[in-house]
């Protein structure tokens, strides 16, 4: 009557380890999901973040040579208009 009382008792505790065993998995396994969408979601912030950086450079590279070639212009006239000194 022991033996089998001892085998019972191992028995439930093997369910028992088992049952807790797997719900630290499954735990581990949902935070580790929640961890790469989070991670995903920063990526894809940082990814949107980078290409809202190359429009605006090259918005400022357009506005910085219209600006030179504004520049290049009032260059120009201004040796144009310059009086000669003989």
């Amino acid at each position: 009557m022991s033996t089998l009382a001892i085998i019972v008792i191992v028995v439930v505790a093997l369910v028992v380890l088992l049952f807790v065993a797997r719900m630290i998995t499954q735990r581990r396994r949902i935070a580790q999901e929640r961890e790469n969408q989070r991670r995903e979601a920063e990526a894809a912030g940082h990814r949107s973040m980078a290409e809202d950086h190359r429009q605006q450079a090259e918005e400022l590279r357009e506005k910085a040579d219209s600006a030179e070639d504004r520049a290049a212009r009032h260059e120009e006239r201004a040796t144009e208009v310059t009086p000669d000194r003989d």
